[in-house]
C-alpha cells in the first residue's frame, strides 16, 4: 500500500506539472501575439488603425508594469520615472496631464461619437514613455532630450524600412518610434496632429502627440465607451493583450483616484523603450548586491541557505570564492542623433511662383524656413540662396549678384534679397540651400513677363488752335498735303510714352468692315511703294506723335484718315482731295 500511495503521488505531480507548462505557454502567447517565426515585417502603408498597421508591430520596449491599486488611507503618489509603479502612484507631470485633457477636448468637439477619455490617452502615455517624464520635459511639450525606440531592423523587433528620411528620427535607413507616444513616422505622416497651434506637426511634442494619439484611436468611427471598440484601438496601438491590459489598468486608475499634478523637471530615471539604450547605467533588479552589475547589465544573487539548515562551521581555512570575470559586453553601434541645431529641412514660406515685368524688382522676396530633426526651428543658420536660368534676374545688392547668404532669425525664416528682373523675358530658379540638408532642396521658380505694351486712352491735337486745319486736310490729286498736324497720347491723363499709333486711310463711302482704301492717299513704305496701312513710330517722352507726309494719287474724293491706339481708341480726320487747280498745291 505504502507503495502504491507514493505511485499515485508521483502520476498527480506529473499531471500538475503538465498544466504549469501549457498555461505558461498560453499565457506567453497571449502576451505577444506575434508570429514565432521572427520579427514581424511591416512596410510603409498606413492604410488605417488596426491589428496590422505598423504602429501596432513591436517596435520597442513598452512599460507594461500595472499600477498598484490604492489602499484605503494611502494617498496618490507621482510616477516613479522609471518604469517601476509606486504604491497607488497616479501622479502625471503637469505638461503631460495638460496635454491629455486637452486632446480630450478637441475630440468632444470634433468627433463626439467617439467619447474618447484623455485618461486613456493618458494610459497610453505611462506605458510608452512614462509620460516623458526623465527626457527635460518643457512647459510647451517638448523635451531636452528625444524619445526613440529601437532600430526597426528586423532582428530584434519589427522590420519597417525607413519612411520619413530621418526627418523625425534621425534615420534614414530604417524608422524608430518617436516621442512620448513612440509614434511610427510613417504613421504620424498620417494621423500627426498639431496640438499646441505652432504651425508644426511635431511627434516629438507633448500636445502633438498627445492628439495626433487621440485622432488615432478615434478612427475607423469607434466608440471607445464600448468596450469592444475600446480594445480593437488599442491593439491598433500595440498588438499585444499585455499591452491591451497595461493600457486599461491605468487608465482605470487614473479615473479612480485624485490624480496628482507633478513638476515636469521632478527627478525620474527615464523608461527607455530602446533596450540599447540601457548598456550603461542598468539600475539592479531584486536580490543583487549594491555597486555590482552597474554598467554590465548583471546583477549577482545573493547566497542563499536552504530553509532549517544551520550554517556551516567553518573548517581550517576557508576557501576563497572562485571571482566569475564579467563577460564583454557588446557595444551598441552609435547611430546618428541630430541635435535642435543642425538643419535637416528647409520648408519654404508662400507660393513658390514669383514674377515680375522687365526692369521691374519682383514683388515677394523667397523665404524659408530652416527646422532640424524634430521639426523645431533652427535660429542662426547660414541659408544660401542662388539663381540660375534665362530670365536675367539678379539680387538687388551692391554689387549685383546670383548668390545670397542670409542668417535665419529666432523662428528660423531667412529671408533673400529683393530681386531685380533684367532686360529681357524668360525663366529662373532661385535655390535656397544650407549645410547638412540631405532632402530635396527649397526650390522658387521666377518668371521674368515682357513689358507691357504702352497704350493710350486719348487722342488729341496737339496744337487745339492750329491755324487753317481745314486746309491742312485738302489736296490736289498728284501732290501731298501740305502738313498734317501734330497729335498729343495720354493714358490716364499722363503722356502715353512709346504707345505706337496705326493709322489707316479709308475711303469715305466705304463699307462696312472695310480694312483699307486701295486708291486715293497714301504713306510711302520702306522702299517708295504707297502703303494705306502704316504703323506710326512710338510716341515720344510728352506722349507727342508726328505724322509722316500724306500723297495723292489721281483720283480726287473724299476720304477718312483714322488713328487707332492699342487698346482701340479712334481718332478721325476728313481728307478731302481736289482735281489740280483747286486746292492748296504742294510740290
Amino acid at each position: 500500500m505504502p507503495a502504491l500511495s507514493t505511485l499515485v503521488a508521483r502520476r498527480v505531480r506529473q499531471g500538475l506539472c503538465v498544466c504549469a507548462l501549457a498555461a505558461s505557454l498560453t499565457a506567453a502567447v497571449a502576451v505577444n501575439p506575434l508570429p514565432l517565426g521572427g520579427p514581424a515585417r511591416a512596410g510603409a502603408d498606413e492604410s488605417g488603425p488596426g491589428p496590422g498597421s505598423p504602429q501596432s508591430r513591436h517596435r520597442g520596449d513598452p512599460a507594461l508594469d500595472l499600477p498598484n491599486l490604492l489602499k484605503e488611507g494611502n494617498k496618490p503618489q507621482g510616477p516613479a520615472g522609471d518604469g517601476v509603479a509606486t504604491p497607488g502612484s497616479a501622479g502625471i507631470p503637469a505638461t503631460a496631464l495638460a496635454a491629455y485633457r486637452k486632446a480630450e477636448g478637441v475630440l468632444r468637439g470634433s468627433q463626439p461619437s467617439c467619447g474618447l477619455p484623455w485618461e486613456l490617452v493618458a494610459g497610453i502615455g505611462r506605458v510608452e514613455s512614462v509620460h516623458a517624464s526623465g527626457y527635460g520635459l518643457r512647459g510647451d511639450g517638448s523635451t531636452v532630450r528625444p524619445i526613440r525606440g529601437p532600430r526597426l531592423d528586423g532582428v530584434e523587433f519589427a522590420l519597417i524600412r525607413d519612411t520619413d528620411g530621418g526627418r523625425w528620427d534621425g534615420d534614414a535607413v530604417f524608422d524608430r518610434a518617436v516621442g512620448p507616444m513612440q509614434f511610427i513616422p510613417s504613421t504620424w505622416g498620417s494621423w500627426g496632429a498639431d496640438g499646441n497651434g505652432d504651425g508644426v506637426r511635431d511627434p516629438n511634442n507633448m500636445f502633438d502627440a498627445a492628439l495626433g494619439t487621440a485622432r488615432y484611436l478615434c478612427a475607423g468611427e469607434r466608440d471607445l465607451r464600448r468596450s469592444g471598440d475600446l480594445d480593437r484601438a488599442i491593439l491598433s496601438y500595440n498588438n499585444s493583450r499585455a499591452y491591451v491590459n497595461a493600457v486599461r489598468k491605468w487608465m482605470d486608475t487614473y479615473r479612480g483616484v485624485g490624480v496628482v499634478e507633478t513638476p515636469d523637471g521632478a527627478p525620474a530615471v527615464p523608461h527607455r523603450p530602446d533596450p540599447a539604450d540601457r548598456s550603461s547605467g542598468v539600475r539592479p533588479g531584486p536580490g543583487s548586491l549594491p555597486g555590482q552589475g552597474q554598467g554590465q547589465g548583471q546583477v549577482r544573487p545573493m547566497p542563499q541557505r536552504p530553509a532549517g539548515k544551520p550554517a556551516p562551521e567553518p573548517v581550517g581555512k576557508p576557501e576563497p570564492e572562485p571571482v566569475e570575470k564579467p563577460k564583454p559586453v557588446e557595444k551598441p553601434k552609435p547611430q546618428p542623433v541630430v541635435d535642435h541645431r543642425t538643419v535637416t529641412r528647409l520648408e519654404p514660406l508662400g507660393s513658390r511662383e514669383l514674377d515680375a515685368g522687365v526692369g521691374h524688382s519682383v514683388a515677394r522676396r523667397p523665404q524659408v524656413r530652416a527646422v532640424d530633426a524634430h521639426g523645431h526651428p533652427v535660429p542662426g543658420a547660414r541659408i544660401t540662396f542662388r539663381i540660375g536660368g534665362t530670365g536675367g534676374i539678379r539680387f538687388a545688392t551692391t554689387p549685383a549678384t546670383i548668390l545670397a547668404t542670409v542668417t535665419s532669425d529666432s523662428h528660423g525664416t531667412a529671408t533673400a534679397p529683393f530681386l531685380l528682373a533684367g532686360d529681357r523675358p524668360g525663366r529662373c530658379t532661385v535655390v535656397a540651400t544650407a549645410p547638412g540638408v540631405r532632402g530635396p532642396a527649397a526650390i522658387f521658380t521666377a518668371t521674368v513677363r515682357p513689358a507691357a505694351e504702352p497704350t493710350a486712352d486719348r487722342l488729341e491735337l496737339w496744337d487745339p488752335e492750329t491755324a487753317n486745319l481745314p486746309e491742312l486736310l485738302r489736296a490736289e490729286t498728284g501732290s501731298r498735303f501740305p502738313g498734317l498736324p501734330s497729335l498729343r497720347a495720354t493714358d490716364r491723363a499722363r503722356p502715353a510714352s512709346g504707345v505706337r499709333i496705326t493709322a489707316t486711310l479709308l475711303p469715305a463711302d466705304r463699307e462696312e468692315g472695310a480694312v483699307d482704301s486701295t486708291v486715293g492717299p497714301y504713306f510711302e513704305g520702306a522702299h517708295g511703294e504707297a502703303v494705306r496701312t502704316l504703323t506710326l513710330p512710338p510716341a515720344g517722352a510728352d506722349g507727342r506723335v508726328t505724322l509722316p507726309t500724306l500723297f495723292t494719287d489721281q483720283r480726287p474724293g473724299t476720304y477718312t484718315l483714322r488713328l487707332t491706339t492699342p487698346s482701340g481708341t479712334v481718332l478721325d480726320f476728313p481728307l478731302t482731295v481736289t482735281p489740280p487747280g483747286n486746292g492748296p498745291r504742294t510740290s
